[in-house]
């Protein structure tokens, strides 16, 4: 799926990122890069990973860089033949991201069934459409459409995850001290992929309160074949998402107001993951497949877990529910 399928990235002399790597998949359709926006291109984006620190450790030189691509008289030619000119950094992410843009891999049998084909998806994923619009209401941030078909609408949320450990209030203050200091893209790429700061999402952009925790909507197509799941990779299957959303996330001050409990049934959690693998395109049928069964394996372990967890989930509800009408009475 054009992922390395672990949780958060490793880099140069193993050091490890605290982001997941997103799927370059349909990534042409995207807004912004990153987990956090805080790349305008896929041209732009490309050029970052090469100097950040944890990741491929460059040393900041331009004349260096592309220094490593004129060693090879193959690329010089390549190089000459498409942009008329020598080597150099700039071209050498205008390269990459035109690479990245013939990822579009969106034929689905979901979007077959969508264009008239009933037998394109089964009837647990037909159910699990009819959830995805209503009772779970993943259209409000997923949304599909003929001009829109990788399911998301590019904008920024916090949803809860893994918000219980974070002291967002204290990582918001040490990020505007530091950004302060230095505000480079260099050193913004190096917070967000390499320290704790990571958590605070699109906050490092914006530096908006409204965006402490948030994250970009990742995209659908093909999510069965990109696993594991979120900007921290925490998740490491389709059910353990849909459970995410299904308790209503992890509660914190800056949760998206969209972002309740859903009280779905087990089948309606399994109908609704039917739907999310009936997102890849048929070219990934077999792999597809393999993932699905192996993600549905580890979450029938898990499951006894996860309905433990969602019991205390709906205790805390309830005693916070009553905790706050108590104060409003005063």
């Amino acid at each position: 799926g054009f992922t390395d399928q672990i949780p958060t990235s490793e880099g140069i002399r193993k050091q490890v990122g605290k982001r997941n790597a997103p799927t370059n998949l349909n990534a042409a359709l995207l807004h912004s890069m990153f987990w956090d926006g805080r790349s305008p291109s896929l041209d732009h984006q490309a050029m970052q990973p090469i100097i950040n620190p944890i990741e491929m450790g460059m040393e900041n030189d331009a004349e260096k860089i592309a220094g490593k691509i004129k060693d090879d008289p193959e690329y010089q030619k390549m190089f000459q033949a498409a942009y008329g000119r020598d080597v150099n950094y700039p071209d050498m992410g205008l390269a990459l991201g035109a690479f990245e843009r013939t990822l579009n891999f969106y034929d689905s049998p979901f979007r077959r069934f969508m264009a008239g084909d009933e037998d394109a998806i089964s009837e647990d994923a037909k159910e699990g459409w009819k959830i995805f619009n209503g009772r779970g209401r993943c259209m409000t941030c997923h949304t599909f459409s003929p001009s829109n078909p990788h399911g998301s609408d590019s904008k920024f949320h916090n949803i809860g995850i893994a918000a219980r450990a974070q002291n967002f209030e204290e990582l918001a203050q040490t990020a505007v001290r530091l950004l302060e200091e230095d505000a480079s893209e260099e050193r913004l790429d190096e917070l967000a992929i390499g320290t704790d700061l990571s958590e605070l999402g699109r906050f490092m952009v914006t530096k908006e309160k409204s965006d402490i925790g948030a994250f970009r909507t990742p995209t659908l197509t093909n999510i069965g074949i990109t696993g594991p799941y979120m900007h921290d990779g925490s998740l490491a299957t389709l059910w353990d998402v849909v459970d995410h959303y299904n308790k209503g996330g992890e509660p914190n001050l800056y949760l998206d107001g969209g972002i309740e409990p859903l009280d779905l049934t087990d089948k309606q959690v399994d109908q609704l993951v039917a739907f999310l693998f009936s997102l890849t395109d048929v070219r990934f049928a077999d792999q597809n497949q393999k993932f699905m069964e192996q993600q549905q394996a580890q979450a029938q372990k898990a499951r006894v877990h996860r309905d433990e967890e969602l019991s205390e989930r709906k205790t805390l509800t309830f005693e916070r529910y009553h905790q706050n009408k108590k104060g409003d009475a005063k």
